[in-house]
């Protein structure tokens, strides 16, 4: 009887186990909220922004575990017109047919979510302890595993303490994986 019992056991287990999948397909949009902190970082391919004071910007870090990514990461590289704060997708790319400007939050499993090139403006604090600020929509495209053929949108919510270098943000919105 003894040994019937732990046949029933694993056997029980295993089939728990089996009918349990990894990741459950969601139909419709997922609200999210993305939390992570960015330092700069090297840039990738081509530096070029044009002429200065438009410079290319790369960010990199950590993010807050969330039910989407879990521990994730993030990496955006960008132009920056340090006289006006506009940034993003600058015209010289499109005009030299070239791109070096992306942005992508990598999950712990290593799939890869894409964003399109941010444009915004970046603007001066209005939050106690940062200097500067950007609040500015953004969308997804695609990615790698689980994110391949997903779309949505969302809003920056950051800000810049110059004296540490550090970027803090909350991103929000909905993302839809196909």
């Amino acid at each position: 009887m003894k040994t019937f019992n732990i046949y029933f056991i694993v056997a029980s287990m295993t089939l728990f186990l089996w009918s349990c999948e990894k990741y459950v397909k969601v139909r419709g949009p997922i609200p999210f909220q993305f939390e992570f902190t960015t330092y700069g970082g090297p840039i990738e391919g081509d530096m070029s922004c044009g002429e200065p004071p438009i410079f290319m910007i790369r960010q990199e870090g950590a993010g807050k575990k969330n039910l989407i990514l879990g521990e994730f990461t993030f990496v955006g590289q960008f132009c920056n017109n340090l006289d006006t704060g506009e940034y993003g997708l600058h015209d010289y790319f499109a005009e030299e047919g070239l791109s070096a400007a992306f942005g992508y939050f990598m999950a712990e499993n290593g799939d890869r979510l894409n964003i399109s090139p941010v444009k915004g403006q970046i603007l001066p604090s209005t939050k106690e302890g940062y200097d500067l600020m950007f609040q500015d929509p953004f969308m997804f495209e695609g990615g790698t595993g689980r994110f391949e053929g997903a779309t949505g949108s969302g809003m920056t919510d950051s800000y810049v303490d110059l004296q540490e270098g550090r970027t803090d943000h909350v991103w929000t919105g909905t993302l839809i994986l196909r």
